[in-house]
């Protein structure tokens, strides 16, 4: 039997060490729990869809993606999975049509992991503040759309986060989605709204990646930009080639509002910063302590 440290702050980002310090923890949490629906909000080609049936077998997958550049690749990856549904929308906080930018794309002579895949994005996000650009695309809200208990939502649209939240707010008050992956870039926000719903929150490992605005990288070619001394975990390449780790920063406060204070202060002095959270309805809670015991 695993020990488990099940203490844990309703109001503060909990240290998510405690399930292993891999990347990929909350898809190994997956994998011990009973099979449900999974969702898949940001889905671009269809790899974290993988992740969650091979983590899961018996899961199914409803993914959404909107980006028609992505598209192709996620069908020909997923191609005949009766147990992955593709909804080729957006998703926000109310029904409809918007515009849908995307920043770049893989062009020929990238070099990141997605060196092949060209046209594809993972940058696109529905257009805000002055933002014009972009084709329209059909926007709807979970709550429209998911009739049944959610076992893991997975939340990836590049700080469209809150807008998901609250589209699946009837969803969140009744309390049928059990765990929620969710990307997080510093949103005190995102934090109030996860804990009004009545989840607590758990960080996992952190990407980081080099940045000028670094006073340490100001007269350094890019090449040798240098990024905190933290704890590694793996390090890579994102999509378009720049140089990313995965690290465990110690984290000074947990506190909401302070923890956003440390995590905006690193991104504007230090480097690209994101996490993601692990975000566990607290009446779920006794169930994935058991199943983590259970399973080790």
């Amino acid at each position: 039997m695993t020990t488990v440290d099940q203490g844990y702050d309703r109001g503060a980002v909990n240290c998510g060490r405690r399930f292993g310090d891999a990347c990929n923890a909350a898809y190994d949490l997956l994998s011990r729990l009973e099979p449900g629906l999974c969702v898949d909000v940001g889905a671009t080609i269809g790899r974290t869809a993988q992740r969650m049936l091979d983590a899961n077998p018996a899961s199914r997958v409803v993914a959404y993606e909107p980006f028609g550049g992505n598209l192709p690749y996620f069908s020909d990856h997923l191609a005949g999975d009766v147990r992955v549904t593709l909804r080729p929308v957006a998703v926000a906080d109310r029904a409809g049509a918007e515009r849908f930018t995307v920043p770049g794309v893989v062009r020929p002579g990238e070099t990141g992991w997605a060196k092949d895949l060209l046209g594809y994005s993972s940058l696109g996000h529905l257009a805000r503040g002055g933002e014009t650009s972009g084709d329209l695309v059909d926007v709807v809200t979970l709550d429209d759309e998911i009739v049944e208990p959610v076992r893991f939502l997975k939340i990836d649209v590049q700080g469209g986060e809150l807008r998901v939240l609250n589209g699946a707010s009837r969803l969140l008050r009744e309390g049928v989605v059990d765990l929620i992956y969710v990307e997080f870039n510093g949103s005190l926000e995102v934090l109030k709204a996860l804990r009004a719903y009545g989840y607590v929150t758990f960080d996992c490992a952190y990407m980081a990646w080099p940045t000028r605005r670094n006073l340490r990288n100001w007269l350094r070619p890019r090449a040798d930009w240098v990024l905190p001394s933290w704890p590694v975990i793996a390090r890579g390449v994102m999509s378009m080639g720049s140089r990313v780790e995965h690290m465990w920063p110690p984290v000074p406060i947990r506190a909401f509002a302070p923890y956003c204070a440390w995590f905006f202060a690193n991104r504007l002095l230090r480097c690209g910063l994101q996490t993601d959270l692990l975000c566990v309805r607290e009446d779920f809670l006794p169930t994935l302590w058991r199943a983590m015991a259970q399973g080790g």
